[in-house]
C-alpha cells in the first residue's frame, strides 16, 4: 500500500515539473511572438481496465469455539496443554481418576440388586393376598347372577301388572281416539282458512308494500349520491382555490377560497342530511306476514254437535282412569322384593372382603416398585457411563489453540465445571472495519489478500454487517468478515492483519486520469480542445480508482482532455502541446486505499 502511494506522488510531481517546463516554453514564446497560440498539456481519454480496491486492516479470529466442560465428578489426572497451545484433533488434553467413579458403579449395581429382591418379595406377599381376593370375588360373582335373576323376575312381574292396567284402560283408549280424531278434522279446516288469509297477506306484501318501500329507498339512495357528488366537486373547487391562495394570497384569491370553503360546508351538510335520510329509511323496512298472527282464535264443532275451544282441539283429555285386579301379582312382588333385598347384603359382605385384605399390593405400589427399580437401573447406567467418561477423558475436537484454561491438574472438579475454551485454527476469519466511504463497494464473495507476518494469504468476503459503528473519532465504519482460505501454522488468532478486497472491476472501458475530472454541483466535467477551442465537457463517471475513472458518457476514445488550464478559459483558443508527456501512466489499477485508513 505504501509503494502504490509513492508511484502516485512520483507520477504528480513529474506532472507538474511538465507543466512547468510546458509554462517556460510558453512563457519565452511570447517573449519572442506576442501572437503565438497558446498550449496546453492533455491526456488522451483511452481504454484500459479499472479495478477498484479497498484496503483495511483487522483483527484475525476464529470461526468457532468450543468451551469444554467436566463431564464427571473426580480428580483431574492430567493436563496436557497450556493457554496458547496448538493442539490437533483427537488429541487426549484432560484425563480423570477413576477409583470414585467405579466405587460408585459398585455401589449402583447393589442398589439395583437389593431393589430387584425386595419387589419380588413383595409381590409373592401380594399374590397370596390376591389369591384371598379372587375367592371372594367368585362368591360374590354367583351372588350377583342370583340378584340378577331376581331383577328379572321382579321386573316380569311388574310387566304383567302393568299389562293388566293397559288391557283395562284400551277400551277407553279407544273411545278417546274416536273424539280426537273428529277434534283434528275441525282443526284442519280452521287451518286451511288460517292459511289462506296468511298467504292473501304475503301477496300484499311482496306486491304492493316492499315494492313502495324499495323504490322510495332507492330514490333516498340516488339523492344522497348525487349529494356526494356535488360535495365532492365542491371539494375538489375548494383544493384549487386553496392551491391558487397558496401560491398567491391575494385579496381576489382569498375571497374566492372564502367563497369555495362555503360551497363546501354547504354541499357536505347536504351530502349528510341526504345520507341520514337514507339511512334512517334503511331502518323503516316492513315486516313480512308472520304466520302466528294468523291463526284461528274461534270455536269450533265436534261431530256430535258439542262446542269445544281450538286448545281443547290440540290434545284429548282422556280423564278416566281404568286400574284392573292385580292383588295377587303385587304379592308376589312384594315377595319377591324381600328375597331380593336379603341376596344383596350378601353380596356386599362379600364384595367388601374381597377388597379389604391390605396384604395385596395395589397397581400405584407396584408402579412406584418399578419406578423405584427403574431409577436404581438408571443410576447403574449413569454410574458407568461416568466411568467410561473417566476413561475416555475430553479430547480435541478440531484442530485448534487453547485460549482460556480454569482446569488444574490434580484438583478434583465438579459436573459441568468449566475446563478450557479450543478456537478452530482451520476455520479463521479477519474482522474488519469498512469505512463509510468504502462500504458500498464491499459485497459477500469478493475476492481478497490477507497480509499477516509478512505473508500473503487468499481470502474471501464472508460477510458484511448492515449496522454501522463509530470509532473512537466518530466515524462511522461497518464491520466485516473476511475468510482466511489458505490457514496454515503461521496464522495467530488475535493478531492484526492487512486486507486488501478486491471489489468492482471494469475492464475495456474508457479511462481518464483522476486529476483530469472535475465534479461540480451538476456532475461531473473536464475540459477538452474541440476544433482548437477549450471547451467544457460534461461525462458520466463509473467505477473509478486512486489514479483512474472509468468514463460511461460524454468521451470518446482519442479525445484530448486538458490537464490544467492555467491562466486560460473556456471559450479560448489553444493548441495541445508539442511536447512529449516523459511519464508514462501507471497500469489503470489501483487502490482507494486513503478512504479506509481516513475511517480506521
Amino acid at each position: 500500500m505504501k509503494k502504490k502511494k509513492s508511484k502516485k506522488k512520483l507520477v504528480i510531481g513529474i506532472g507538474i515539473l511538465a507543466v512547468a517546463v510546458c509554462g517556460i516554453k510558453i512563457y519565452s514564446g511570447m517573449g519572442q511572438s506576442e501572437q503565438s497560440m497558446p498550449q496546453v498539456e492533455v491526456a488522451e481519454a483511452t481504454r484500459g481496465n479499472v479495478q477498484q480496491t479497498v484496503e483495511t486492516s483487522g483483527t484475525v479470529v476464529s470461526e468457532e469455539e468450543k468451551t469444554y466442560f467436566s463431564p464427571v465428578n473426580a480428580k483431574v489426572d492430567s493436563v496436557s496443554f497450556k493457554e496458547g497451545d496448538t493442539v490437533k484433533a483427537g488429541t487426549k488434553l484432560v484425563e480423570f481418576d477413576q477409583k470414585d467413579l467405579e466405587r460408585e458403579e459398585k455401589k449402583a449395581d447393589l442398589n439395583v440388586e437389593s431393589g430387584k429382591l425386595d419387589m419380588q418379595n413383595s409381590i409373592n406377599k401380594s399374590d397370596q393376598a390376591v389369591q384371598k381376593q379372587k375367592n371372594a370375588q367368585g362368591n360374590a360373582a354367583t351372588l350377583k347372577q342370583q340378584v340378577a335373576a331376581q331383577q328379572s323376575y321382579i321386573a316380569g312381574l311388574k310387566s304383567q301388572i302393568a299389562q293388566a292396567n293397559a288391557s283395562a284402560q284400551a277400551k277407553a283408549a279407544s273411545d278417546a281416539a274416536k273424539k280426537e280424531t273428529e277434534a283434528k278434522a275441525a282443526q284442519e279446516a280452521q287451518a286451511k282458512a288460517s292459511e289462506q288469509e296468511y298467504n292473501a297477506a304475503v301477496a300484499a306484501y311482496q306486491n304492493t308494500t316492499l315494492p313502495d318501500y324499495q323504490n322510495r329507498l332507492n330514490q333516498l339512495n340516488a339523492e344522497a349520491n348525487e349529494a356526494q357528488q356535488e360535495y365532492n366537486e365542491a371539494e375538489n373547487t375548494y383544493q384549487m382555490a386553496f392551491q391558487t391562495w397558496s401560491a398567491d394570497a391575494s385579496e381576489e384569491n382569498a375571497d374566492e377560497l372564502t367563497s369555495a370553503e362555503q360551497l363546501r360546508s354547504d354541499a357536505q351538510i347536504a351530502y349528510q342530511t341526504a345520507k341520514t335520510a337514507y339511512e334512517d329509511y334503511k331502518t323503516q323496512k316492513p315486516e313480512p306476514p308472520v304466520r302466528s298472527d294468523y291463526t284461528g282464535t274461534t270455536d269450533d264443532f265436534v261431530s256430535d254437535g258439542t262446542r269445544i275451544t281450538a286448545s281443547e282441539q290440540t290434545t284429548t283429555d282422556v280423564s278416566t282412569t281404568v286400574t284392573a285386579d292385580t292383588t295377587a301379582l303385587e304379592n308376589q312382588l312384594e315377595q319377591a322384593s324381600n328375597d331380593l333385598a336379603e341376596l344383596q347384603s350378601k353380596l356386599s359382605s362379600e364384595e367388601a372382603a374381597a377388597e379389604a385384605d391390605p396384604g395385596a399390593l395395589t397397581k400405584e405400589e407396584k408402579e412406584k416398585m418399578e419406578i423405584t427399580n427403574n431409577l436404581s437401573e438408571l443410576d447403574q447406567m449413569s454410574a458407568k457411563e461416568l466411568v467410561q467418561a473417566a476413561k475416555k477423558g475430553i479430547s480435541a475436537d478440531f484442530n485448534g489453540v487453547i485460549s482460556k484454561v480454569s482446569v488444574v491438574e490434580g484438583s478434583t472438579t465438579a459436573l459441568g465445571t468449566e475446563l478450557f475454551t479450543l478456537q478452530n485454527t482451520d476455520n479463521i476469519d479477519v474482522n474488519v472495519n469498512i469505512s463509510k466511504y468504502d462500504y458500498d463497494k464491499v459485497k459477500e464473495g469478493q475476492k481478497a489478500e490477507i497480509t499477516l507476518a509478512g505473508k500473503t494469504y487468499e481470502g474471501e468476503v464472508k460477510s458484511v454487517s448492515h449496522i454501522a459503528t463509530q470509532n473512537e473519532k466518530g466515524a462511522s465504519l461497518i464491520s466485516a468478515d473476511v475468510k482466511i482460505l489458505n490457514p496454515d501454522e503461521d496464522v495467530f488468532i488475535g493478531v492484526d492483519a492487512k486486507v486488501t478486497i478486491q471489489a468492482e472491476k471494469a475492464d475495456n472501458v474508457i479511462v481518464l486520469p483522476a486529476e483530469v475530472v472535475n465534479i461540480g454541483k451538476e456532475g461531473s466535467f473536464c475540459y477538452v480542445l474541440e476544433n482548437g477551442v477549450i471547451t467544457r465537457r460534461d461525462i458520466t463517471t463509473g467505477i473509478s480508482s486512486d489514479d483512474y475513472v472509468e468514463i460511461t458518457d460524454g468521451l470518446a476514445e482519442g479525445d484530448e482532455v486538458i490537464r490544467d488550464l492555467g491562466n486560460l478559459e473556456e471559450g479560448m483558443t489553444a493548441e495541445a502541446s508539442t511536447e512529449q508527456d516523459d511519464v508514462e501512466a501507471v497500469a489503470p489499477e489501483s487502490t482507494d486505499s486513503e478512504s479506509a485508513e481516513e475511517g480506521a
